[in-house]
C-alpha cells in the first residue's frame, strides 16, 4: 500500500511538473512580396508604357520589422524604401539619386498594383504620375 501511494505521489509530481509550450512563428507580411517581378508601368503624364524588372528585398529582421527596398524602381536603377502593412505597401516621400518619389501599392494574390509619383529634381521637370502592375 505504501509503495502504491509513493508511486502515485511520484507520478503526480512528474506529470504536474511537465508544461507544454507552443511557440507559433510570427507571420511576416513582407514574405508575400519579396522576390523578383516583371513590371508593366504606365506613365499618365507621358502616356507611355514601359516593361522592366524590379526586385523587392526585406530590410531588417525581428519583431516589428516592416521595411522593404524596391530595386530598379521607375526603371531608373534607383532603390526606394517602403513599408508593408498587411496587403498594403507605402512608399513615403523620399529623395533618391536626384529623384523625388512617393506612392503606394496593394497586394492581391501574385500581383502588386502600384500608384506613384516621380520627379527628376536635377531637371526640375514636372512630376510623372504612374500606375504599374508587377507579377511574379
Amino acid at each position: 500500500m505504501k509503495t502504491t501511494r509513493l508511486l502515485f505521489v511520484v507520478l503526480a509530481l512528474v506529470f504536474s511538473a511537465c508544461e507544454i509550450t507552443v511557440v507559433e512563428p510570427r507571420y511576416d507580411d513582407r514574405d508575400q512580396v519579396v522576390g523578383s517581378y516583371r513590371l508593366e508601368e504606365y506613365s499618365q503624364s507621358w502616356r507611355v508604357y514601359s516593361n522592366f524588372t524590379i526586385n523587392i528585398r526585406k530590410v531588417g529582421t525581428g519583431y516589428g520589422s516592416d521595411e522593404i527596398r524596391i530595386e530598379n524602381f521607375y526603371n531608373a536603377g534607383i532603390t526606394v524604401m517602403a513599408r508593408v502593412y498587411g496587403n498594403s505597401i507605402t512608399i513615403p516621400l523620399q529623395y533618391v539619386n536626384g529623384y523625388e518619389v512617393e506612392g503606394s501599392a496593394s497586394v492581391y494574390l501574385n500581383e502588386i498594383s502600384f500608384t506613384y509619383r516621380v520627379r527628376d529634381t536635377y531637371t526640375r521637370s514636372s512630376p510623372d504620375y504612374c500606375q504599374a502592375t508587377a507579377w511574379f
